[in-house]
């Protein structure tokens, strides 16, 4: 008969991490591996929130207590992280509320921050400036969007239209109306959108050149 080969023959070639998994049920220890999952140099000693990159390409992050992969969605959800945190670094609110979060991604600050920044703004006379310039920033936005439509409506205007029903029937329609005057009164819209779009610019570029100037760029929109 045969020898009966040990563990420690058998586990020869094994996979470490396969054989962490079967010493910690059978409570054998094992000094080799240190860190599951990771197989670079576990001796280096590494601060918290440090990453590196092994000799195979991984890149690895230090945590409290464990070491982890660090994957593509790791760095998405930092990116949105960051959308929805206060940019104050004097900010002390401890859990954001749905109207703070909602203030971050519009404004870079949580409600009592932008309430903070803002009285400060009228204690030097820059608020009324500021304000305006919000304002002009919102009308810039809106005439773009309707500006934007007018011209995806003009390109797909037509007098008649065909509908594929769902027992893949077709039914044509016909729009009763003068689609040439329809053409020029879209055509003027269009018009006095770039128009208006101009002038918001203008308004815009005075703004920031004020805001500047009152040493506050730290306001100016990109």
């Amino acid at each position: 008969m045969a020898k009966r080969k040990s563990f420690e023959e058998k586990s020869k070639g094994m996979h470490k991490s396969r054989k962490l998994i079967i010493d910690t049920v059978f409570g054998r220890e094992d000094n080799t591996q240190r860190v599951f999952g990771y197989e670079g140099d576990t001796n280096k000693k590494r601060e918290v929130g440090e990453r590196w990159t092994d000799a195979e390409g991984k890149e690895w992050e230090k945590k409290e207590g464990y070491v982890t992969n660090v994957t593509k969605m790791d760095d998405v959800r930092d990116y949105l992280k960051k959308l929805t945190t206060c940019k104050s670094e004097n900010c002390k609110t401890i859990q954001y509320s749905s109207a703070d979060k909602k203030l971050i991604v519009r404004t870079g600050l949580c409600a009592t921050c932008l309430a903070k920044m803002e009285s400060k703004l009228r204690e030097d006379g820059t608020y009324p400036f500021y304000e305006d310039y919000k304002i002009t920033l919102n009308k810039l936005s809106y005439v773009r969007e309707i500006k934007d439509q007018y011209e995806d409506n003009f390109k797909n205007l037509k007098s008649h239209f065909e509908i594929v029903n769902e027992n893949g029937t077709l039914s044509k329609w016909e729009w009763q109306v003068d689609i040439e005057k329809v053409k020029t009164d879209l055509k003027n819209d269009i018009d006095g959108a770039y128009d208006a779009i101009e002038a918001l610019l203008e308004r815009k570029v005075a703004l920031e050149n004020k805001l500047r100037e009152l040493n506050h760029p730290e306001l100016i929109k990109n």
